[in-house]
């Protein structure tokens, strides 16, 4: 099983550090829970890798849950529908929350919580290209 979080950059330095939105990210940690590894994507080979609802691929290879502290309405609407729950980080450290996970202490974001940016509503027809990116 795998679980995606949005991270500030690819460096040393940054790796660790979960940025404020899965959608503004360019970059995302992936781990694997069996092999207790992280691979780092950049935004367009991780929709590559996985796809658009992060479920391309076979079953060992397809993402089950989000850590971020911020996430669309619509992401969160694709999410849920594909079965990956979304959980809000307890800080910044992307191994603290990978622990914390693990140990099941981390919150479900649920509708009330996703940020909606201004213009926008639940439902693909109440966006518009212009407000929502």
């Amino acid at each position: 099983m795998k679980i995606c979080m949005p991270i500030i950059g690819k460096n040393a330095a940054l790796v660790n550090v979960m940025a404020d939105d899965f959608y503004k990210a360019n970059f995302y940690c992936v781990h694997d829970l069996e092999r207790g590894d992280n691979e780092v994507f950049s935004k367009s080979e991780l929709m590559l890798r996985f796809g658009l609802d992060l479920r391309k691929g076979g079953e060992d290879d397809v993402v089950k849950a989000i850590i971020s502290p911020n996430v669309r309405p619509m992401a969160f609407k694709i999410l849920k529908d594909n079965d990956i729950k979304v959980y809000q980080p307890n800080g910044k450290e992307v191994d603290v929350n990978i622990r914390l996970y693990k140990d099941e202490l981390l919150h479900e974001h649920d509708i009330r919580s996703v940020e909606e940016p201004s213009g926008c509503g639940l439902t693909c027809s109440s966006c518009s290209s212009k407000t929502c990116k």
